[in-house]
């Protein structure tokens, strides 16, 4: 699948909501000679303006290498004491809306076919009142053995109604 306009990955810090910039410039600052930080040394954020939702997943990938699911492996909330206990442990697939063919499941296996930082803006799917959209970065992390192996995600919930992909 080539990068449609749904993903941004050229984009400028500045395009970033305070809370994903957070994580971004950690994320990068972490990075060591254009290599991506590894998950065993990687700090998870813990700031002022920390993201809604910061999520980390270990990518499942087939025999011949693509990206099969994405099992949640870390995941803190910011407004829903339940996230965790619903999702760590889990695989995308195994949760409604959220399996092949769903826009999130898009954004993960974008963000695993072609590592490097993505932001996505998508439409509100969950049960909490008031929000209608998302802004998230998706951060791609090494494992042991040097590959891509993980995906940090940081979520910000908004009360904007989604305008849907950029046409340009």
């Amino acid at each position: 699948m080539g990068r449609q306009s749904l993903f941004t990955s050229d984009f400028s810090a500045g395009e970033l909501a305070p809370e994903l910039k957070a994580v971004f410039f950690q994320w990068r600052n972490a990075s060591e000679d254009g290599a991506f930080p590894k998950l065993t040394e990687f700090g998870l954020p813990n700031t002022p303006h920390a993201p809604n939702i910061l999520s980390v997943y270990e990518i499942e990938r087939s025999e011949t290498g693509e990206p099969a699911d994405f099992k949640a492996l870390y995941a803190r909330s910011r407004i829903s004491n339940t996230l965790r206990d619903k999702f760590v442990g889990t695989r995308l697939s195994e949760h409604e809306g959220f399996g092949p063919g769903s826009r999130i499941w898009s954004c993960f296996s974008e963000a695993a076919a072609s590592p490097g930082p993505l932001l996505v803006s998508l439409p509100y799917v969950g049960p909490l009142p008031g929000y209608r959209s998302t802004s998230e970065i998706y951060l791609p992390l090494l494992g042991e053995a040097g590959g891509v192996d993980y995906l940090l995600t940081a979520v910000v919930l908004l009360e904007d109604e989604y305008r849907g992909p950029d046409p340009g």
